[in-house]
């Protein structure tokens, strides 16, 4: 159900979840979800197996792995979340550069212009550093995997894919590897750019798709107003800040509403265990965060839909 307006009568009376749901929407588990963000980015090298090997751990059990794409200089869907190296590899600028925000990028040595064994040669865990501040991981092989690799590594592992590359488009690429490996139902999309979110609904139309930025602006009105959401889309499931243009969107309000559209609600990215509990206990479908091993304690067993543990040599 994408795309539909709601009014604010609609959202008053509460509206039933919308049928014929994707896959995994339909999976979803009536407690709150641990989501690994980049596979869990404080505890191993962020985009990695080896941190979703991590996060898959008797005692974190993260039920999702968040992970972004980028395409290679030869067409392949690979994992990272910068368009360049540099950050997580020591390359170009090195170790110290900055996060890519939507609008600016700060590394020198892009993704896009390198193949995929060319961007295999470099250590993604060379810029890691663990809660100790070591280095465990660094010269390990560890590697900047590609979408297939991840998704038959981990065979029984649902992810949140985020689409970072938008110019050009990498939905038909991304499309055809998930589609290929039969992991459509255990994959959400996330494009938090209107055009890609789009495509992706138009060339997908059962598949989970997230709710991009203006949807996520027009929602957060109901942190200024009783009834805000009132006219705005609806997708498969919110994935959304804690905060938008300074106005806090952790409030009861607000889930409801978003529940009441018949989306599934998911917080994003919360490190701290009292923020945890406060999401939880709002009755959000799950949080994000970068320390799912504080999520799993907090929350306690995962219940239906944990998956397994799946050991990999990297």
């Amino acid at each position: 159900m994408r795309a539909v307006l709601f009014l604010v009568a609609a959202a008053l009376a509460g509206c039933a979840p919308p049928s014929g749901r994707p896959g995994f929407v339909d999976w979803l588990p009536s407690h709150t979800t641990v989501v690994a963000h980049r596979g869990g980015a404080h505890l191993g090298p962020e985009n990695t197996l080896r941190a979703i090997q991590i996060a898959q751990q008797p005692g974190i059990e993260a039920e999702i792995v968040e992970i972004d794409m980028h395409l290679s200089a030869d067409g392949e869907v690979v994992v990272i979340h910068d368009r360049t190296v540099d950050r997580v590899t020591g390359t170009g600028t090195g170790c110290a550069t900055e996060e890519d925000t939507a609008n600016d990028t700060f590394g020198d040595v892009a993704v896009t212009d390198l193949t995929v064994s060319e961007l295999q040669a470099l250590d993604a865990a060379a810029c890691f550093e663990d809660l100790d501040g070591g280095a465990p991981f660094a010269g390990q092989g560890v590697k900047i995997p590609t979408l297939r690799e991840v998704l038959t590594t981990f065979p029984s592992q649902r992810f949140m894919l985020e689409v970072k590359q938008t110019e050009p488009s990498i939905v038909d690429d991304v499309l055809a590897v998930v589609t290929d490996l039969g992991a459509l139902d255990r994959s959400c999309f996330l494009a938090f750019d209107e055009q890609t979110t789009i495509e992706l609904a138009d060339k997908a139309p059962d598949a989970c798709i997230s709710m991009p930025s203006s949807g996520i602006r027009c929602w957060s009105t109901e942190s200024i107003f009783p009834f805000g959401g009132g006219g705005c889309p609806a997708y498969d499931v919110m994935w959304m800040p804690q905060t938008n243009s300074g106005f806090d969107l952790k409030r009861q309000r607000t889930v409801d509403n978003i529940h009441a559209a018949g989306m599934p609600v998911f917080f994003w990215t919360i490190n701290d265990p009292e923020e945890m509990r406060a999401v939880a206990d709002l009755g959000v479908d799950g949080f994000i965060t970068d320390r799912p091993d504080l999520g799993r304690g907090l929350l306690g067993s995962p219940g239906v839909g944990a998956p397994t543990d799946q050991e990999i040599s990297k």
